[in-house]
């Protein structure tokens, strides 16, 4: 809306300049809502269009003069002029976030701004939880620096430290494996004082294969987690045999390019994880090969191939049993030639 100057009362202008446009502490005030009071309308417009303008002007003071600021404009008690400005100052500094690789609360006064309007809100008792939810969510597209800086800010009126901020990104590794990915970074990074936990993922694990749908965020966060070595080392000595059936059922749920995807990475950890695998995974994903076709006659066969000449536990007599239950009379000698100790088999095929 467009100010009206003339609409406009000059003593209520003079101190809404000298608000915004000054870093003065020393403002008389008090009469302050009853001049926006008596012409509404005109003075917040007035207001509105002032306090926009000050959030693009950097002081040296900048704490100090929002925290003042923003304390005064909390008093007004003016709860939907007060929302305005916090949707103002929350998008500026999403923005910021979104489009600037480092931030500097030091430099970046929408950084500044935001964090004393939180700051401020927490100290009246309000709910910070979208801020928090906020927070949760830039691992899927921030650096662990920035992400740090940005979450030390916060703390402790949002987070008590960065060890809590970690735990509660733990308990949303499923939703974004960007989120593990992240801690993983920090724990190299090895800011003072931060230890993740690996026992609570070990548990996310076991859950995902013992009781969650085994669909496939599912499945993409248990293959992402086992393959870190520490995590790894602490699954494998829980698990047991009981837990093997659960186990085929996820692989039998991976479409073939789950299955060899990373270079065969998570055909690597399966194994490790048991070794006792070796001939199931063999026939789970020989048989989805087959079953997706391929436009190069010989795709199936390289591929396993590679299959067993990357993995010592994978024997080539049993992709030639497999291939011979299913009549793949081509793909056999295909095979055969790739393995020399298999030569004397070419006689019987």
């Amino acid at each position: 809306m467009t100010v009206q100057l003339d609409k406009v009362n000059p003593k209520f202008r003079q101190l809404t300049d000298l608000l915004f446009f000054s870093d003065r502490t020393d403002l008389d005030l008090s009469g302050f809502k009853s001049l926006l009071k008596e012409n509404y309308e005109n003075h917040s417009i007035y207001m509105w269009d002032r306090l926009q303008r000050s959030t693009e002007i950097f002081w040296e003071n900048g704490e100090a003069f929002w925290s003042n600021r923003l304390s005064f404009l909390i008093s007004l008690n003016e709860k939907s002029f007060f929302k305005r400005l916090e949707v103002h100052l929350e998008k500026r500094m999403f923005e910021l976030i979104r489009t600037k690789s480092q931030v500097n609360i030091a430099y970046d006064i929408q950084y500044l701004q935001y964090v004393e309007l939180c700051k401020l809100k927490h100290q009246k008792g309000e709910n910070l939880d979208s801020v928090k939810e906020y927070l949760m969510e830039l691992p899927s597209h921030s650096s662990v620096e920035k992400l740090v800086t940005i979450v030390n800010s916060f703390t402790p009126f949002i987070f008590a430290n960065l060890n809590e901020y970690a735990d509660q990104l733990s308990r949303k590794i499923v939703q974004s494996c960007r989120n593990f990915d992240f801690l993983l970074a920090l724990e190299q990074m090895a800011p003072e004082n931060f230890i993740l936990d690996r026992e609570p993922i070990v548990k996310l694990v076991k859950d995902i294969l013992l009781d969650k749908s085994l669909n496939d965020k599912n499945r993409r966060a248990f293959f992402h987690l086992i393959n870190d070595e520490k995590l790894m080392s602490i699954f494998k000595r829980e698990y047991n045999a009981s837990m093997r059936p659960r186990l085929m059922a996820l692989l039998e749920a991976c479409e073939y390019q789950m299955i060899e995807e990373h270079h065969l990475r998570n055909i690597k950890n399966i194994l490790e994880l048991d070794p006792s695998l070796a001939e199931d995974i063999v026939e789970i994903y020989a048989e989805k090969l087959y079953n997706q076709g391929s436009g190069h006659k010989k795709a199936n066969a390289d591929r396993l191939i590679r299959l067993a000449k990357t993995f010592p536990q994978i024997s080539p007599r049993k992709i030639l049993s497999f291939l011979s239950s299913n009549n793949k009379m081509n793909d056999i000698k295909y095979v055969i030639s790739a393995f020399p100790d298999l030569q004397k088999l070419a006689a019987f095929v």
